[in-house]
């Protein structure tokens, strides 16, 4: 773990650090959006919708899993020559796959652009997108460097930098010069050139590009590890972009404009995600080999649900009330998919925890059953669903699809690493989660006191359950505090 941080300290610095750093960059697309919904309509940002989903796709294809496996990797040897020859070995596999990706969506830019966005007045997204997934691929890996090494500082001021050439630029092109959605996507290239130059200093020490050859056997364990997560990716994307697709496929990108907006509420709960996800992973890594891994894995799944819970029962009884402050009147109606889509990012990472046995055993194969297993049963539903539900179908659907892969983690990987954690506490605080929206949808729709009223009801129940959790949080900040006093 390194500079003698404990494991609780070495957690909770990395969720705050990585924390401040995601709610900062995640802020500025919240701040974006209610200008978004009100310079464009349904239609056109169904379309900068359809281009992004593309984009989340492509990527992984060029990636191959490779992040995550140098990730998994470079914890194999504390051998600083053998972390040089991997890093610079995964950095021009990327470039290479990437590459050669990208050079065939070149060549059919122009059916891709009929087919997928239905104009060749598109044509401008795709080739925006292509530039964009090159050097989103190579930047995935020098930003990956920083946090293999845990260098907070860096990642803080990454960040800052990031999310005010996103603002800026954004306030630019939209609201001064009134360009289109285009100029978003410009943006993002912008920033990832500014990524690419500060970043490439990592790059530069761990790679050696004198040599353009590939090491054969560092190569052939990235490939091991990471070519079974690619069709985790695409089942991922499956999950995040299935139902728009399908949403789109039914109706028109109007639809698909609508459920894009009804899913911004609940990006706060991605942010809840990543921002778990940026300190979890270092962590994990770090504390694997300890004998009770087991149990605090386990408390970290019961706090997460604790969290993650109560964090979607605020956004249920205030979204309608948010909506209506924040976003353009023709988007309203989208609120009420935004807390069914907001539990989406608490079950991902309740799968990530039970499912941490497929990263330690190295058994990844077991991650791609789990992900497409979700994925059928999100298409399927999806279709059945959408007609006769509209936008409420698609979000259903996706939820009982995170519902089936976190009980494939829990019953199929959990044996391979037992994580301990409390599984009558978890179905009863879903039971009582699922009377909240039923109350909320049925009775509370515009009632800000009653809301309110029920919301400190709902929070008091899930505080009494988890009071064992509480109290030991509260225990352990007790003694960081009167250490902090007395090292002061």
């Amino acid at each position: 773990m390194g500079n003698n941080e404990s494991r609780t300290q070495l957690l909770t610095r990395n969720i705050f650090v990585f924390g401040l750093a995601t709610i900062i960059s995640q802020l500025i697309t919240f701040i974006l959006t209610p200008i978004y919904t009100r310079y464009f309509n349904p239609q056109e940002f169904g379309i900068y919708s359809l281009i992004t989903m593309a984009i989340s796709i492509i990527c992984p294809l060029g990636m191959v899993g490779t992040s995550d496996a140098l990730f998994r990797l470079y914890f194999d040897k504390d051998d600083l020559l053998y972390r040089k020859e991997l890093i610079s070995t995964g950095l021009k596999l990327v470039i290479y796959v990437t590459s050669s990706v990208l050079i065939i969506f070149f060549i059919f830019r122009k059916p891709i652009t009929i087919r997928y966005l239905g104009n060749i007045k598109y044509l401008d997204y795709i080739i925006l997108g292509i530039f964009i997934i090159f050097f989103g691929n190579i930047t995935t890996i020098t930003n990956s460097i920083i946090r293999m090494e845990n260098n907070r500082k860096k990642i803080v001021q990454i960040t800052l930098i990031q999310s005010v050439v996103t603002l800026l630029f954004n306030l630019l092109f939209i609201v001064v010069m009134h360009k289109d959605m285009r100029f978003i996507l410009i943006t993002n290239i912008i920033n990832l050139i500014i990524l690419f130059f500060i970043t490439s200093e990592y790059g530069r020490k761990y790679s050696n590009f004198s040599d353009f050859r590939i090491n054969k056997n560092i190569s052939k364990e990235i490939v091991k590890y990471g070519l079974p997560l690619t069709p985790v990716f695409i089942g991922y994307w499956i999950l995040s972009a299935g139902d728009k697709l399908i949403l789109n496929y039914i109706y028109d990108t109007s639809a698909v404009g609508l459920y894009a907006v009804g899913m911004k509420l609940a990006s706060t709960m991605s942010l809840f995600q990543a921002i778990f996800g940026r300190g979890w992973q270092f962590f994990s890594f770090s504390t694997m080999r300890d004998n009770d891994a087991s149990r605090a894995y386990g408390k970290i799944f019961d706090l997460v649900v604790f969290a993650g819970v109560s964090i979607v029962t605020v956004l249920l009884f205030y979204g309608d009330f948010i909506f209506k402050v924040l976003f353009s009147k023709i988007y309203y109606e989208a609120w009420t998919i935004s807390p069914v889509l907001c539990l989406g990012p608490v079950i991902m990472i309740l799968w990530w925890i039970a499912g941490i046995g497929i990263s330690i055993k190295k058994k990844t194969y077991l991650s791609t059953i789990g992900i497409f297993l979700a994925a059928v049963t999100n298409i399927i539903l999806n279709f059945l669903f959408i007609p006769k539900y509209y936008l409420m179908g698609a979000a259903i659907a996706t939820l009982i699809s995170y519902i089936v892969m976190l009980v494939f983690a829990i019953l199929f990987i959990r044996p391979l690493f037992n994580v301990d954690f409390n599984e009558k506490r978890i179905i009863i605080t879903l039971a009582i989660l699922f009377s909240s929206y039923t109350i909320k949808y049925r009775f509370l729709e515009n009632k800000l006191l009653l809301s309110t009223i029920f919301l400190l009801i709902y929070i008091a129940i899930y505080c009494i359950f988890n009071l064992d959790l509480i109290k030991e949080i509260f225990i352990k900040l007790k003694i960081y505090y009167n250490r902090w006093r007395f090292n002061k």
